[in-house]
């Protein structure tokens, strides 16, 4: 493996000696800017400059050239010229912030370098596991200023919520679930597509508000930001621009909210030799449907997002009314993950008289849910048989998440030789384990941290199975008990159950479904496991 010395004993120098250590490097050492510099090319591959900017020049000049030593350092905005007298010269730049060595080294690896100069710089990056991006001496003030407007500005940014929240009397840490779910935002459907709020809904008399509330000294900033913001939209996919036909070849998807008029798109297609694919859900998409659209995508020739708000689901009035919506959102959503159509019909739309059909589904939707929310999955299965009419021949796309509505679907589409496939997803998670869901949002900070107790409960029920225990009730138990354990959290039910039919049997085999849900402060929330045995 090559060899590697660094100069620069701070955050950058440590957190690249232990990263490239790591990698299987042979790190030669770690030197002072005040240690003796004369020979410190000898005898490496590569010698790494990480001193601050200012001084990478004079660093340079103190070190005696070896041809065959590259020597690069680690600034954003500098060339490869401040390298001098050295002949093979490269510059590495992390696209990371590095607070201390140890998770500098940790984020270094994965992360993306600007690179230029000699191919080794390109040997480092693939043996951090990380992604080069080659950006000339010319192009490195730009691209280090992105870079500030990344992560300094950004901060900057967050110190002025916390200034103004203080005026409200809420901590920063109320906003921070939001800036995150705004940054994921981005990454899904790109900052145009992403924006919300007042700006992008032309809503000037809320921005008066705003610098009404505010003190005179952060006026200058909001509005330097709503300047942008109105810069972004002028760039962004509105909501007028989703209104448009495929054939025109723009970017976008096409929000229908008439039953007739997806009828005859969708049976055009067929009649194209198309097959369609459908994605129901009840808005306010997240992460979750985003991965139901692009399974859908990578399977059908058009694919269908319905975003309807179903009032035959809710029990109390007070939910229904709660329930979060924001279609621009869902909009911005859907194409980023690549939907043709968002079928966003009214409640009159899909419910024009009093409903006087409904559709019930025996044994599976009786237990679990079913006790908890009476009447709900005769809603679920209403509204579903409804959608699959004026879709028509179509796969169908539900995430595992709701295992009982997924079973009432399939329940539904065979015993009334519906046309459609359905098609079960596995269940999309946050990094620490909590299924993705809408009502998340509804979760203080606190809160949120609690709800990671469904999770680990699932997992506590599945390793008492992979230890042998094939009694339900122990099962169950065991993860009642990892429910209780958390404070903020009550259960409602804990079951393990045959994944097929959702019986309770008398000895666990097969594929094996564990269940749970609990309130976690005053949101409902569910979620499950499979595990075979």
């Amino acid at each position: 493996m090559p060899t590697v010395r660094i100069i620069g004993a701070g955050r950058a120098g440590t957190s690249f000696a232990r990263a490239l250590g790591a990698a299987g490097w042979n790190v030669a050492g770690v030197l002072r800017r005040g240690d003796e510099l004369a020979g410190a090319a000898a005898g490496v591959d590569l010698l790494v400059l990480a001193t601050p900017d200012a001084a990478i020049a004079a660093v340079a000049r103190a070190v005696e050239p070896v041809a065959a030593t590259v020597v690069a350092h680690l600034a954003g905005a500098l060339g490869l010229d401040v390298l001098a007298p050295h002949e093979r010269r490269a510059s590495l730049h992390p696209l990371v912030s590095l607070p201390d060595a140890d998770l500098g080294s940790a984020r270094l690896r994965g992360a993306w370098f600007a690179v230029a100069g000699d191919p080794l710089a390109v040997e480092v990056v693939d043996a951090l596991g990380g992604r080069a991006i080659d950006v000339p001496d010319e192009r490195r003030a730009a691209y280090h200023a992105a870079a500030c407007i990344a992560a300094n500005h950004l901060v900057a940014l967050m110190g002025q919520v916390e200034r103004a929240a203080a005026g409200a009397g809420v901590p920063l840490e109320a906003y921070l679930e939001l800036a995150r779910g705004a940054l994921e935002n981005v990454a899904a459907v790109g900052p145009a597509a992403a924006l919300t709020g007042p700006v992008a809904r032309g809503d000037d008399a809320t921005l008066a508000r705003h610098l009404a509330a505010l003190d005179v000294t952060e006026r200058e900033a909001y509005e330097a930001m709503v300047a942008q913001a109105r810069r972004l939209l002028a760039t962004a996919v509105t909501p007028a621009m989703y209104q448009r036909e495929k054939v025109a070849g723009v970017a976008g998807v096409v929000v229908v909210d008439r039953i007739a008029r997806l009828r005859k798109e969708l049976d055009a297609a067929r009649a194209r030799g198309e097959t369609v694919g459908l994605v129901p859900t009840m808005g306010y998409l997240h992460d979750g449907h985003a991965a139901l659209i692009r399974q859908a995508r990578a399977e059908c020739d058009v694919v269908v997002v319905t975003d309807f708000v179903n009032p035959l689901q809710f029990g109390e009035p007070a939910d229904l009314e709660s329930y979060p919506r924001d279609l621009d959102h869902d909009a911005a959503v859907a194409t980023g993950a690549g939907a043709d159509f968002l079928f966003a019909p009214s409640v009159d739309e899909m419910y024009p008289e009093r409903v006087q059909t409904t559709v019930r589904v025996a044994g599976v939707s009786e237990g679990l849910e079913g006790v908890s929310r009476p009447g709900h999955f005769d809603g679920v299965a209403t509204v579903v048989a409804k959608l699959f009419a004026v879709a028509g021949p179509c796969r169908a796309y539900f995430g595992e998440k709701d295992f009982q509505q997924l079973a009432v679907v399939r329940r539904v589409v065979a015993d009334l030789s519906l046309p459609v496939d359905v098609v079960g997803c596995a269940t999309v998670r946050e990094p620490d384990g909590l299924a993705m869901s809408s009502r998340n949002v509804r979760l203080s900070p606190d809160e949120r941290r609690a709800a990671t107790v469904l999770h680990r409960a699932l997992a506590a029920g599945a390793a008492a199975l992979e230890a042998g225990e094939r009694d339900p009730s122990v099962i169950a138990a065991v993860m009642a008990a990892a429910i209780a354990s958390e404070p903020l959290a009550r259960l409602d039910y804990a079951e393990a159950v045959d994944a097929n039919d959702l019986s309770v049997p008398d000895r666990l085999s097969g594929d094996v479904r564990l269940l749970v849900a609990a309130r976690v402060g005053t949101t409902r929330l569910i979620d499950n496991m499979g595990v075979t045995i």
